[in-house]
């Protein structure tokens, strides 16, 4: 790999970054250095800059870090900071860029913005924490047209016999 290259701290292995659950990024080499020789801080290669600022990433803490002398700690691994030009964003610009294009406010369809329905049958659940896996479930359950003849119709007959819910109440 020529990009996404994590330098560690404390011996100077080379390793490539994170393997994402999509398949991009690393091989998670780094990683692996980190968790078996517990050298656990390291800096991106592509954002060193000769003002001695770089991507300096601890697995210990899993969150940046700051190293206020950097380039001592670079010059003793061979490498010095002057001769250095940022290629590659930092792992701070990269989560900023990722936050800037987020859009909560629309939803967006191939330029066309979606105005989104609310009520019975169609809005999900209340997230409450981990739900919303179960929720993408029910909402794919509720866009089939058998499934919501079968129990929506009868959710609905159902709530206006049943005025109190009961251990041995199925449908409630």
């Amino acid at each position: 790999m020529k990009t996404n290259l994590w330098l560690c701290m404390t011996c100077g292995h080379l390793g490539c970054g994170r393997k994402n659950f999509d398949g991009s990024g690393g091989n998670n080499h780094a990683v692996n250095h980190a968790n078996s020789l517990h050298h656990p801080v390291v800096c991106k290669l592509g954002t060193i800059t000769p003002e001695g600022t770089a991507s300096i990433f601890c697995y210990d803490c899993d969150e940046d870090v700051l190293d206020p002398t950097l380039a001592e700690h670079l010059h003793k691994l061979g490498i010095d900071i002057q001769k250095q030009n940022k290629t590659e964003k930092t792992m701070t610009e990269i989560s900023l860029e990722a936050n800037l294009s987020f859009t909560l406010s629309k939803v967006l369809e191939e330029g066309k913005v979606l105005v989104p329905v609310f009520g019975p049958g169609l809005t999900g659940m209340v997230n409450t924490g981990n739900s919303c896996y179960l929720n993408s479930v029910v909402q794919v359950l509720m866009s089939l047209p058998e499934f919501k003849q079968r129990y929506l119709t009868e959710a609905d007959s159902h709530l206006t016999t049943c005025r109190k819910w009961t251990p041995d109440c199925f449908m409630c």
